[in-house]
């Protein structure tokens, strides 16, 4: 007789830790006096109180959306994890694909910036380029000296990493235009796995140095959040 009852609080156990989980808010950029006290890739649980002082300028990341908050004033988390919850737009997956700016995703390498690449699936790795008026090709290099060519067609955006040129994690590889001339390089880092959640896709891309990317995930979150 008992056997219901136990089921049942074990499944609002379940239901309230995940709501718990979803409820966690990462700091994703901050600026001013208490920068230290918030610094990026700082979780916050939802019954956290974020204090700002004048000149603060914080902005997290929720479950659906991101959030800046500007100081004098307190604030909680919970308010940005449920105003997070209220978006439909920017759900998770939606801003995994077509929803994200205009880069069909955040683990795609936009070639026309330099810096740190998380890099999610080596074998699913495409390159990005913002304008795909004309046709277009850049040559790749690795540090080894080995090089490959990748052309886009007129009106095409995205194209394979070459399968020739592997993509190692802390290899630095260079990118030349070979109409312009223009260079770029990508430090390429390999993330084991990707977590199923914004927050913590933020953490992994702020833990790994991956700027261009996480600060195209708060762009995006934030403009799901309106």
């Amino acid at each position: 007789m008992r056997a219901k009852p136990m089921l049942w609080a074990a499944a609002v156990a379940i239901a309230l830790s995940s709501t718990a989980a979803l409820a966690n808010v990462v700091v994703v950029k901050s600026l001013g006096p208490s920068a230290k006290a918030y610094p990026p890739g700082k979780t916050l649980p939802a019954n956290a109180k974020i204090t700002l002082q004048g000149g603060d300028v914080v902005t997290v990341l929720g479950p659906n959306s991101a959030q800046t908050l500007r100081g004098p004033g307190n604030f909680d988390a919970s308010s940005v994890s449920l105003a997070s919850a209220a978006s439909q737009r920017g759900r998770f997956s939606a801003l995994r694909s077509a929803e994200i700016a205009h880069n069909p995703s955040i683990w795609d390498i936009d070639v026309s910036q330099s810096g740190k690449v998380c890099v999610a699936d080596a074998n699913k790795l495409q390159l990005w380029r913002p304008d795909s008026s004309g046709a277009a090709s850049v040559e790749i290099q690795s540090p080894d000296g080995k090089s490959q060519k990748l052309s886009w067609a007129a009106g095409k955006a995205t194209a394979a990493w070459p399968s020739a040129l592997p993509v190692k994690t802390g290899t630095q590889y260079q990118i030349q235009w070979s109409e312009t001339g223009d260079k770029s390089s990508l430090d390429v880092v390999t993330v084991a796995s990707v977590p199923a959640d914004l927050p913590g896709t933020a953490k992994v891309l702020i833990d790994n140095g991956c700027q261009n990317q996480l600060d195209l995930l708060v762009s995006s979150a934030s403009k799901a959040g309106h």
